[in-house]
């Protein structure tokens, strides 16, 4: 049964029960995946998931109910539980449904939509990562993994004002973890991409040469030091504390940006935007969860908080516009706020040129727990990490087993410059880019 059937049917059951507004959610997959461990084939998986979701208003309250089965009794049947469970909500959320206006424009997607790989193909990318991380060097041991795969996500959404909207997307990724010892430790090395081609993407060698460099990690001396974040760990750490942006979040008193836009929260180098347009992102998405036309935003502009990230009805209790970023995790998900790619808009400096600036401090290439060593709410983080030391302004030994503390709203208004180069992280709806930063002033508990 496709979207238009199933539509025409909630909509008849909908409107002998007398429902006026109410929506269609319906969001399937299909994934595909292989790996590989110590040079053997490990695991593949190739299936569909999804269902459809029906929301309606109800005496001011928003009731819904979901299901896979998609036969037309099952779907009938979703409208009598979800004014069912409508009684069953306290929360004051005043059910909203969108209609575009003059001036809702919905973007254009540029990036087109990949044909997904036979299982076979994903099986001997992982495989040949396998032979490229152990050809890389004698060191190679067992706990080397290797990974390929795809994803195509198809979202549809209709409601009884007359919106109806669809959109496919779909990603796919590598992944290449290298475990070596020389005899004396374990090292590891991993990278990740969005490119299938092992010898286009390079990720085996990269992950090995990480690996290898890491080997004889020695610690460093409690202080304060100036550090530099690697891309990937500039990512890592804004994806950590991502949720401050949330408008729900500021209104439940749960950000402290609450009451902020307009302001200055961070130095004037660091600039932020929400893009579900993302050039390098192949799941760019035009209209959010709720159908309101997705767009580019800045989140902070040269270290002035520009907006926060708003659905319908957080806009219309904080006396807002929707920004566009309504979104579910899954079709039986409710509503929630989450951004597009977070893109850190890159600076002028080459990696050795944040080095130059550092002389001496770290290079912060690893950090690990951050959900648990770090608070959202108040910004407080103390993460065990590893990287390099900086000497004489530039990257020197491995360095390891240490602690960086601190506040990431202070951390923001540290920054002193970003780098000139942005690594995206891995295709999706949600994902990051960033290039590498320099802070000042970090502490560092080692020995």
């Amino acid at each position: 049964m496709n979207f238009q059937e199933m539509k025409n049917i909630l909509f008849a059951a909908a409107d002998r029960a007398g429902l006026k507004d109410y929506d269609v959610y319906y969001r399937v997959s299909t994934d595909a995946s292989a790996d590989a461990l110590n040079r053997e084939p490990n695991a593949s998986a190739f299936g569909n998931a999804g269902g459809v979701s029906f929301r309606c208003a109800v005496e001011g309250k928003i009731g819904s109910a979901s299901t896979e089965c998609m036969t037309k009794a099952e779907l009938e049947a979703l409208i009598p539980r979800a004014i069912a469970n409508a009684a069953l909500v306290d929360a004051d959320e005043e059910p909203i449904f969108f209609l575009p206006g003059e001036g809702d424009a919905y973007g254009k997607v540029a990036a087109e939509k990949a044909e997904l790989p036979t299982a076979a193909e994903l099986r001997r990318t992982a495989m040949e990562l396998q032979e490229r991380i152990y050809s890389a060097s004698d060191l190679v041991t067992d706990g080397t993994s290797t990974a390929a795969g795809a994803i195509e996500v198809t979202v549809s959404l209709a409601n009884s004002r007359g919106l109806s909207l669809s959109h496919s997307a779909a990603m796919r990724y590598s992944y290449a973890e290298a475990v070596i010892n020389d005899g004396k430790e374990p090292s590891y090395g991993a990278d990740m991409s969005s490119e299938l081609d092992p010898a286009k993407s390079g990720i085996a060698e990269k992950a090995v040469a990480e690996a290898i460099e890491r080997l004889g990690g020695k610690g460093v001396k409690t202080g304060k030091y100036n550090v530099v974040f690697s891309a990937k760990e500039v990512r890592t750490l804004f994806s950590t504390f991502g949720g401050i942006f949330s408008g729900k979040s500021a209104m439940l008193g749960l950000s402290l940006l609450k009451g902020k836009e307009g302001t200055a929260v961070a130095s004037s180098a660091l600039t932020v935007y929400d893009d579900p347009f993302y050039p390098a992102n192949t799941m760019q998405m035009p209209f959010d969860a709720e159908g309101v036309p997705t767009y580019k935003k800045a989140l902070i502009e040269k270290g002035v908080l520009k907006t926060l990230l708003y659905d319908l009805t957080t806009a219309k209790k904080t006396g807002n516009r929707s920004t566009g970023n309504a979104g579910r995790g899954s079709y039986a998900d409710p509503v929630a706020i989450r951004g597009y790619c977070r893109a850190i808009e890159a600076g002028t400096d080459t990696l050795e040129e944040l080095f130059a600036r550092v002389g001496d401090g770290i290079y912060i290439t690893e950090m690990k727990g951050l959900h648990a060593g770090c608070d959202a709410v108040t910004g407080d983080f103390s993460i065990e990490s590893a990287g390099f030391a900086i000497k004489d302004g530039k990257k020197a030994g491995p360095v390891k087993a240490f602690t960086i503390a601190g506040n990431f709203f202070d951390l923001l208004k540290n920054i002193e410059a970003v780098g000139s180069e942005v690594e995206a992280g891995t295709c999706g709806f949600s994902m990051s880019a960033a290039p590498a930063m320099m802070v000042r002033d970090i502490s560092v508990a080692g020995e």
